[in-house]
């Protein structure tokens, strides 16, 4: 039994403040603390200014520090991620540049740090009052500089968030994957085994989105427009990845083929796509006979002959014959694999 799928880990990133947001924020935070301290200093030993500066010096360190580590840690870990996300993220903005700008993220956060500390002693040991406001430009100006640094980093990382954040999240349920060329009847035997009409999610792998239905058992069933629906060989490389991403999502495959041909494929091109299917996917295959209905289908018998190795139903959407049957089929596979334990999560 798969592991169970989790929500969209992305929703949790944190909202990306660019360098000169993060120094407002530190300098509003530094400046309120400052005035604080203007009025609670008197009668120490140590100078007021020191006392301000310091102060000043390590706030905004801190602020910076902090809210940079924020950004890596609320990011979910790519090592971590589940493989259907993982490959979402590789598709939408690719997880090497977003494994390579939290890399420069959490090392400014960690030199930010580090320069508060240094700059925290170099005040202390200031001989005037214009010595510490010396000191303290000069760490400001040496973290404008981190900060400037990793400025396309902060900006891939905010774009990404605002992309990321949206993908919707698809149900930990048992799932079944719709297969097959366009126009086989995919979309009706959706709407006609879930008796309602499907939701559309949009996702980046496809411009159509994924129509996805329940059945009145809780079992998920998603058609995918424009990712199970032609050769390998006619694909790119996003569409690759999307295919991919499918395979995580699927725990069984619905094959549909009409064998009629008025989807404008013929039966060997719609039998050669299934056998490429079969060697993607490593899940049960169930294929559906559409539009079966229609009288005298020339080539039936040598198609039912080349399906030989995989189990086959009938059905007709338009008379809703063998739905039954095959709503019946893919609760007794998923339940054999012990998927139906998560309609009880």
């Amino acid at each position: 039994m798969r592991k169970s799928r989790d929500a969209n880990p992305f929703k949790a990133m944190p909202n990306i403040l660019y360098p000169d947001e993060l120094m407002d924020k530190a300098y509003n935070r530094s400046e309120k603390i400052a005035g604080e301290l203007r009025t609670t200093t008197r009668g120490l030993s140590t100078p007021k200014s020191k006392i301000i500066e310091d102060n000043k010096i390590r706030t905004t360190a801190s602020v910076i520090s902090d809210n940079l580590l924020k950004i890596v840690e609320k990011t979910p870990s790519i090592d971590n991620l589940d493989p259907f996300y993982r490959e979402i993220l590789e598709i939408m903005v690719g997880s090497d540049e977003f494994k390579k700008s939290l890399a420069a993220v959490q090392w400014a956060s960690e030199i930010v740090k580090k320069l508060g500390t240094q700059y925290s002693r170099k005040v202390k040991k200031a001989p005037s009052p214009q010595a510490t406001s010396i000191v303290r430009k000069e760490f400001i100006g040496r973290v404008s500089s981190v900060l400037k640094q990793i400025y396309p980093n902060m900006a891939f990382l905010g774009v990404a968030r605002n992309k990321l954040k949206n993908i919707p999240t698809v149900k930990n349920l048992p799932s079944v994957v719709i297969a097959g060329y366009p126009n086989v009847g995919k979309s009706t035997l959706l709407r006609t085994l879930t008796d309602a009409e499907p939701e559309v999610n949009s996702y980046p792998f496809t411009t159509k989105g994924l129509n996805i239905g329940y059945t009145e058992e809780g079992i998920q069933i998603i058609d995918t427009p424009g990712v199970l629906d032609r050769p390998i060989y006619e694909r790119n490389d996003i569409e690759l990845h999307a295919v991919v991403a499918i395979n995580y999502l699927s725990d069984m495959i619905l094959f549909v083929i009409d064998p009629t041909e008025f989807c404008g494929f013929t039966m060997e091109e719609q039998f050669n796509l299934l056998q490429e299917i079969r060697k993607t996917f490593n899940v049960p295959i169930l294929v559906a006979l559409t539009k079966m209905d229609v009288d005298e289908i020339e080539g039936l018998d040598k198609l039912e002959e080349d399906l030989g190795e995989y189990e086959v139903l009938k059905v007709s959407s338009f008379k809703k014959e063998g739905i039954a049957d095959l709503r019946e089929r893919l609760l007794d596979i998923l339940d054999e694999q012990g998927l139906m334990d998560l309609l009880e999560e």
